[in-house]
């Protein structure tokens, strides 16, 4: 099956959002019907999908979604070279723990706020762990 970014529109406020090609693709290896969550990231609780937040609570870390193997973009939330780890904001929200061991060959590991990196999910007894990880554009 192929999968592309589509646009949808949010039930709750009308704005137009992408339903992207990661969240089709977990559906599908979920064996669930490949349409679009009836609200915009939002308007849902992070880390759902398409699920609005339960009246009264809000959650400031998603609830953890098993994430395939990728490769992925996203965001350093920080990492400190000292300890040799971080964290990277996925685009659904959730967090993933990197390690200094988890770095590209050849990439430097330095890592400044907000870094847009690429990188693989390994899962470990503790959780998703991105590995991989690498500036990017670093590589041609």
């Amino acid at each position: 099956m192929s999968f592309q970014d589509t646009w949808a529109i949010c039930t709750k406020c009308g704005n137009k959002f992408v339903f992207r090609i990661e969240d089709q693709r977990r559906l599908s290896k979920r064996g669930k019907e490949i349409t679009p969550p009836p609200l915009c990231p939002s308007c849902q609780e992070p880390g759902s999908v398409g699920a609005p937040a339960p009246a009264g609570e809000t959650s400031s870390q998603p609830e953890p979604q098993e994430l395939d193997r990728g490769p992925h973009e996203g965001k350093v939330k920080w990492y400190d070279n000292d300890k040799g780890y971080g964290f990277i904001v996925h685009p659904n929200g959730e967090e993933l723990f990197f390690h200094r061991t988890g770095i590209a060959p050849g990439e430097t590991p330095n890592f400044p706020d907000d870094t847009m990196v690429t990188y693989c999910v390994e899962q470990t007894s503790k959780g998703p762990q991105a590995i991989e990880v690498e500036r990017m554009g670093a590589r041609n």
